[in-house]
């Protein structure tokens, strides 16, 4: 691990060329073997953004990204996306329990973008910060898979709004140790590899798609890597049906953190928290799921969402299980 680690590390902090992994337009994501449309990805993805004062005046920053989970407005998105509204929960971990990024601060507000649509926002389940992301920025492959940078929110809107959704797929559970979040690893080639699309905002630009494959991996399914290193032999990649010549590593702009990253299907495989210009550091959808919610329903009013294609409910753990 300490090879891989060290040169990830190295990736994630040097800027490097752009890599063209970036789609275009409806007609070049489906080239490239998508299942999905762009108008689909775009009404499932969100913006986050901050409006703040300064000199008197209301200015705004996009701050990252999200995505939808529930037709009543769920979502996911870093927590490092979300660290100034969560400033003074930094200390607690709260499951179920609103913090109104919108409204809890007079001179700072939290909006999300939807389509042509802004919301408000609500936190409703995030971890300690030490347990998110430590209070640092970058991190080394280890510390990204070791914390759990992620959050649960809903966006404010009327009872009767529906929102288009990402479909989760259901999953083994027990795979990811709650017990041992921090556990050691080896990073290990991710067998086969695993065709993605990265969908995001970036600092200054427009909605973006970028696509590749996630070839590295931990044991305990915490994560994923979209790394520039080739850890395959050309004759496997014949057997997986994948060219030898392919080009390993996806660019992740900044900003784009809080997205979401899903396979051809169009299921979200993970959360993409970290990355540059031609690597993705992924925490995997089975880790956020684990974390904040249960197959046990504990009361009528808890939040949920549904499994495909077993219709499976999850539900918002109240107290950590």
């Amino acid at each position: 691990m300490q090879l891989l680690s060290l040169l990830i590390l190295f990736w994630l902090v040097l800027p490097t060329l752009a890599r063209a992994s970036y789609v275009t337009g409806d007609e070049q994501l489906k080239a490239v073997g998508a299942s999905f449309s762009w108008p689909d990805v775009r009404s499932r993805s969100l913006k986050i953004v901050v409006e703040y004062q300064q000199d008197g005046q209301w200015k705004r920053a996009n701050l990252g990204s999200g995505f939808l989970i529930s037709p009543d407005g769920l979502f996911v998105t870093a927590y490092h996306v979300m660290a100034y509204c969560l400033h003074n929960q930094k200390s607690h971990s709260r499951f179920a329990q609103t913090v109104d990024c919108s409204m809890a601060n007079p001179r700072v507000r939290y909006k999300a973008q939807n389509g042509d649509h802004e919301y408000e926002i609500q936190i409703l389940s995030h971890l300690r910060e030490e347990d998110s992301t430590n209070g640092k920025k970058l991190h080394t492959p280890d510390e990204i898979i070791k914390h759990r940078d992620f959050v649960i929110g809903r966006l404010k809107a009327d009872a009767q709004t529906r929102f288009s959704h990402w479909e989760l797929r259901d999953f083994e559970q027990g795979k990811i140790s709650l017990n041992e979040p921090r556990a050691d690893f080896e990073l290990k080639p991710l067998m086969p590899p695993k065709k993605v699309f990265i969908v995001g905002y970036p600092r200054d630009g427009e909605f973006e798609i970028a696509h590749g494959f996630l070839n590295l991996t931990d044991e305990r399914h915490r994560g994923y890597f979209a790394a520039d290193y080739r850890v395959y032999d050309a004759s496997y990649l014949k057997i997986a049906g994948i060219e030898p010549d392919t080009k390993w590593g996806i660019g992740v702009a900044n900003h784009m953190s809080g997205g979401v990253v899903v396979n051809a299907l169009g299921h979200p495989v993970g959360v993409v928290v970290n990355g540059n210009q031609n690597t993705a550091g992924v925490l995997s959808i089975e880790n956020v799921l684990e974390t904040f919610f249960s197959r046990k329903r504990d009361s009528e009013s808890q939040p949920q969402v549904i499994l495909t294609p077993t219709q499976t409910p999850l539900y918002l753990k109240s107290t950590p299980h």
